[in-house]
């Protein structure tokens, strides 16, 4: 059963006459004749009655002319639809993040996303980044936005932005009052650290490795929120984002501890699968991103997939 034959039917219903049908169809008479016969034959059912000069439909014809009319006016919107989206009149887009970006980068960007782009259906979510990277893979996110650059998969990936990695203290510690503060005298702290996987926490092991640092006490946390409560809390130092603790550090809950060598600065980066195709929305959101962050000079040089 095809569409023409649908749309053939009904002319001839409508019309009541083969020959008008088929010159609204831009047919031949047997042409019509033909494609009613193929489908009374793939039915089962006589549709119409043809007499001299007189077609009239049969109770079969009457319900499927029904069911006819509604497949086609569904076609017919479902064309309209279809014409919308390559306009970039409507579109859908399902972005994830990692815990950094998501809190403290990327709401006001979607806050103005939404007011550019009323008519695009927008999806976030929050997660760890091994569990994001997974969900782009597998196209459940048409792209994601994760602080530091993934240690491996098959996604592509592109800098947005920097991020300056510090290490804070509560503001009575000794430390937070000292004018510069060498690696060396963090050894014995309590470090408040995030979990095995977050960037955060490969950074800081990096970053204790360089300065030979072994630090025997620990306190594990699976979010930037609960890091930094817990050094308000007296618990000990930990390394954040400076983008997550600006306003604490602002407000003098927190002190960022002046490090003499340098700390980690990394990427902020949009990540997506390498035959994506992107619609508008996916399009407007890289366009804004763009427009708005401030990345390294690489920001606009795709990186290759991970391997």
């Amino acid at each position: 059963m095809e569409l023409r034959q649908l749309r053939t039917f009904v002319a001839v219903a409508e019309l009541r006459h083969f020959s008008r049908a088929a010159g609204l169809c831009n047919l031949s008479q047997p042409a019509v004749s033909h494609q009613i016969a193929l489908l009374e034959e793939e039915i089962g059912a006589r549709l119409l009655n043809r007499a001299a000069r007189r077609v009239s439909l049969t109770v079969a014809g009457e319900v499927f002319l029904e069911e006819c009319r509604r497949i086609l006016a569904a076609v017919g919107r479902a064309h309209e639809r279809m014409q919308e989206v390559a306009r970039g009149a409507i579109g859908r887009i399902r972005l994830g993040a990692t815990a950094t970006p998501g809190l403290y980068l990327l709401p006001p960007l979607l806050a103005r996303y939404r007011s550019e782009h009323e008519s695009y259906d927008l999806h976030f979510e929050i997660g760890p980044v091994h569990t994001i990277a997974e969900r782009v893979a597998r196209n459940d996110l048409d792209m994601a936005v994760v602080a530091g650059a993934l240690p491996s998969g098959d996604l592509r990936s592109r800098v947005i932005a920097q991020d300056q990695l510090v290490v804070v203290a509560g503001p009575d510690s000794l430390l937070a009052r000292a004018r510069a503060v060498k690696p060396g005298q963090l050894k014995d702290e309590t470090w408040l650290v995030r979990e095995e996987g977050s960037d955060t926490r490969r950074q800081l092991s990096r970053w204790w490795h360089r300065h030979r640092l072994a630090p025997s006490r620990t306190m594990t946390f699976d979010h930037p929120d609960a890091i930094k409560r817990a050094v308000m809390a007296g618990l000990g130092v930990g390394m954040v984002s400076r983008r997550t603790a600006a306003d604490e550090i602002g407000s003098g809950r927190l002190a960022e501890l002046r490090i003499r060598t340098g700390l980690p600065v990394r990427g902020v980066f949009v990540v997506d699968h390498p035959q994506k195709h992107h619609g508008a929305a996916c399009r407007a959101m890289l366009q804004l991103f763009d427009s708005t962050l401030s990345g390294s000079p690489a920001a606009s040089r795709p990186r290759a997939p991970h391997r």
